[in-house]
């Protein structure tokens, strides 16, 4: 061990103190990813969708979004609204982005969509995704939130925005699962009872899942945008989303070339 040990011994304490860090680092890094490395690789019953394991935080319960959700985040034609009509006919918004609550000692960071008939009229009416995307976030972050959805789209210019749906009675979506624009996610809820029963809609620009993060903010509205703004600055096309029949073809199209391939 002498002459192991023997040239550590001539460094001096900075150098000493610069390799203890150093080792230290790649432990960390190692006791961080291997079991995180080892929920990405399990998949699913359904071939080609991995699960997520719900405790997987970065900071304050953000989830960075992986590789393979950046890729598979569907590109979006527009926004529609989640709840009612496309166009947000039947329902109205009971408390709007950015207003603020004194009760709650912030303001609001997405929009409370109400049914016209108020209470608990809208209880288990469907919500619908705003728009293509893929299903990043499908669980119960905390029982304020109650059920909460989150989907991930790409916008034309390549960036990643998400949409929120929260307070809901239940989901019909999980994770790795591609929806197209106004495709039932779920049903409007009141988070188990504590709320009158709306859906709390929120539009993310972020690379992390933020399922969970507050509802009101004490100096603003965090990096959330108006829901309503980006409905009006990117509207969906007056027509149902075709996006789910073309990936079927298209898969059903590989899967022939891929028979005919092998065959021949």
């Amino acid at each position: 061990m002498r002459p192991v040990m023997a040239p550590f011994r001539k460094m001096t304490p900075m150098r000493k103190l610069f390799y203890f860090l150093l080792v230290a680092g790649f432990v960390t890094a190692g006791l961080y990813f291997y079991p995180t490395a080892r929920t990405a690789a399990g998949t699913s019953a359904q071939k080609g969708v991995f699960k997520r394991s719900p405790q997987q935080p970065l900071l304050d319960g953000l989830i960075l979004l992986r590789a393979k959700e950046l890729v598979e985040a569907p590109v979006v034609d527009g926004f529609q609204w989640p709840c009612g009509a496309p166009n947000g006919a039947m329902f109205y918004d009971a408390q709007p982005f950015g207003a603020m609550n004194p009760k709650r000692h912030g303001y609001h960071t997405g929009e409370d969509l109400n049914g016209i008939g108020g209470q608990n009229t809208d209880l288990g009416l469907p919500v619908y995704a705003a728009a293509r995307g893929l299903v990043v976030y499908s669980g119960e972050p905390s029982p304020e939130w109650g059920n909460v959805v989150v989907l991930a789209h790409k916008m034309p210019d390549g960036t990643i925005m998400q949409t929120l749906y929260a307070h809901l009675q239940d989901r019909e979506a999980r994770v790795g699962q591609h929806v197209c624009r106004g495709q039932k996610i779920g049903s409007i809820g009141t988070a188990g009872g504590r709320y009158a029963a709306h859906l709390h809609f929120e539009a993310i620009p972020s690379l992390c899942i933020e399922a969970g993060m507050p509802g009101y903010h004490p100096r603003g509205v965090m990096n959330r945008i108006d829901p309503a703004e980006l409905i009006r600055q990117h509207p969906a096309p007056p027509i149902p989303d075709p996006y789910l029949e073309i990936r079927r073809l298209r898969f059903r199209e590989a899967a022939q070339q891929q028979q005919t391939g092998s065959s021949s």
